[in-house]
């Protein structure tokens, strides 16, 4: 009896503490900046620049890199929100809310300078 109330005890203290470890996780990431690329595949200028997206933010971690596809009609509701006007747009996204915007297809140089601007992290996992 005295054996199963520990365990009891010891179910409920893990369950408590992988709740908390849960709920910090999910504020801390909510406040981590994160690039948000909203495209179209039928997009002229986005299918030159995807290529150039992809490429400069290889580095970054890829939790931190959310697509969106207009032709998507969730993602198409997150554009909007977001306040997408035109194909291709970067946005740089903190605590929910928009820190920046990038919009159309521009040069590597740029968009490595929007980013570096913006974002706190590292060009390489290496640092």
């Amino acid at each position: 009896m005295k054996g199963s109330k520990q365990l009891w005890r010891w179910s409920l203290f893990c369950g408590v503490f992988v709740l908390v470890a849960l709920a910090w996780l999910a504020v801390a990431s909510a406040r981590e900046a994160r690039i948000v690329y909203v495209f179209s595949e039928n997009c002229g200028y986005c299918t030159a620049f995807t290529p150039t997206f992809e490429q400069v933010t290889k580095d970054y971690p890829q939790h931190l890199v959310e697509r969106l596809d207009i032709h998507n009609e969730q993602e198409l509701n997150e554009a909007i929100r977001l306040g997408a006007q035109a194909t291709p747009t970067v946005f740089i996204v903190e605590g929910g809310r928009v820190k920046d915007k990038l919009e159309g297809a521009v040069p590597e140089e740029l968009l490595q300078s929007f980013l570096q601007r913006n974002l706190t992290q590292p060009l390489s996992k290496n640092g």
